[in-house]
């Protein structure tokens, strides 16, 4: 009896969690050393049906983001996999979307955007492919605290397979490596913590 009383306290104790447990990430240090904390914004990106994508389509939202290029041929595809995952695992919860900005604009146009968003099979409301100037995109990395560049022979670029974890105020609540498994499951977690 003990024992099922112990486990149904775990359990209690588990559901409870809520998004204070998740700590906000996106801040930064002011010149006089305090914690000042940023939401993610957007400007002059396009999806992959080439409307334009705003900070507005974050509000009310929970969001994951990455940064990835159509060509990529080394961790792109594994990513993508399990974003799929994640995108199905959470279809039909109606304010979570993925957010997946191209770090290479002169070859990811709209229209293979929209072929490579078609290949996923998750519709275009759940998953936004973004583009934008490689300025303006190393400008969001920066807001995501990662970055790019390109391989010194063209054929890849360095970058991050972390996403990141974005509430409803637009402040980032986590980041996962979605190449680890176990990672993936925390990611998960967090995501429902959050839709709660």
């Amino acid at each position: 009896m003990r024992l099922r009383v112990f486990f149904l306290f775990l359990l209690v104790f588990n559901c409870e969690n809520n998004t204070e447990d998740l700590p906000v990430l996106s801040f930064t240090i002011s010149d006089s050393g305090e914690k000042v904390n940023y939401s993610i914004s957007y400007n002059n990106f396009t999806n992959q049906l080439g409307d334009s994508f705003t900070t507005q389509q974050l509000k009310n939202n929970i969001s994951i983001a990455n940064f990835f290029f159509t060509r990529c041929p080394s961790i792109c595809p594994p990513m993508r996999n399990e974003l799929i995952d994640v995108a199905n695992t959470f279809k039909n919860e109606e304010n979570f979307i993925i957010i997946s900005h191209t770090i290479d604009p002169k070859n990811d146009s709209i229209p293979i955007l929209k072929n490579y968003a078609i290949a996923t099979g998750i519709p275009n409301e759940k998953w936004q492919f973004l583009r934008s100037t490689v300025e303006n995109t190393k400008l969001q990395a920066k807001q995501f605290m990662t970055n790019f560049k390109p391989n010194e022979d063209g054929t890849d670029f360095y970058h991050s397979s972390y996403v990141a974890l974005i509430d409803r105020n637009q402040l980032i609540r986590g980041f996962y490596n979605i190449l680890i498994p176990e990672e993936v499951i925390r990611l998960k977690e967090d995501i429902s913590i959050l839709l709660k």
